[in-house]
């Protein structure tokens, strides 16, 4: 019974071992101990709908923390402030030419929003996961309209170590507005592991802001969570 019995326990305890690396890289990749991750994130914003009308796509960066109540657990709660910035497209330069009788070379759109969002996370593989987000915010969006014109001012050349007084093309605001809005997101990404509980993200959103008529684009991001 014995000769049996020996290298039966050798084979659980075998069995075991082989487990323990297994299930020790489990816990350290889905539930790490830290309730909250930081995230920095940067990425191309193109404009949807009408807003592309009077909009070009700009870019995208952020930051924010996801809190999870139970760490590890799919459920969280996301908070986000970002900064967007568009070009004017011809359309919006030629109707405010039209409007205020004024000469417009260029113009852009700032927009400085703060979400919070529920997050869900779903596992697929153990270094791979996907999450879903949605929630609303309160987006501030500042439109300038300038026009360039020529500055005297004083310029130094590097190269033969002199100055001088000329003149220099620089940009004057003609018109401007602002709001500020409540605003509503939804997305999708995709989640890499890295190390010590870090990871890489691909994020996609669909932002909108309740403006008189809707200002909507679509930031795609990438980003860190530590």
């Amino acid at each position: 019974m014995n000769r049996y019995l020996i290298p039966l326990s050798a084979f659980v305890l075998l069995g075991v071992s082989a487990r323990a690396p297994a299930q020790t890289y489990y816990e350290q990749t889905f539930a790490p101990e830290q309730p909250v991750h930081w995230h920095l994130q940067i990425g191309y914003s193109p404009t949807v709908g009408s807003t592309s009308e009077y909009f070009d796509g700009g870019f995208t960066l952020g930051g924010g923390l996801t809190w999870r109540p139970r760490p590890g657990g799919p459920f969280g709660l996301r908070a986000d402030l970002e900064y967007s910035r568009f070009d004017a497209t011809r359309n919006l330069i030629a109707i405010n030419e039209q409007v205020n009788q004024i000469e417009i070379d260029n113009g852009y759109g700032e927009v400085v929003g703060a979400n919070l969002d529920g997050e869900y996370k779903v596992h697929f593989t153990p270094t791979v996961s996907g999450f879903g987000v949605a929630g609303i915010g309160v987006d501030h969006l500042y439109v300038a309209l300038t026009q360039t014109v020529a500055f005297g001012s004083y310029f130094c050349d590097p190269w033969f170590g002199y100055c001088s007084y000329g003149l220099v093309p620089g940009d004057v605001v003609v018109a401007s507005g602002s709001t500020t809005r409540f605003s509503w997101n939804a997305g999708v990404g995709l989640d890499f592991l890295l190390r010590n509980g870090q990871t890489f993200f691909v994020e996609a959103r669909y932002q909108r802001i309740e403006t008189t008529q809707p200002t909507v684009f679509v930031p795609l991001t990438v980003g860190l969570r530590f």
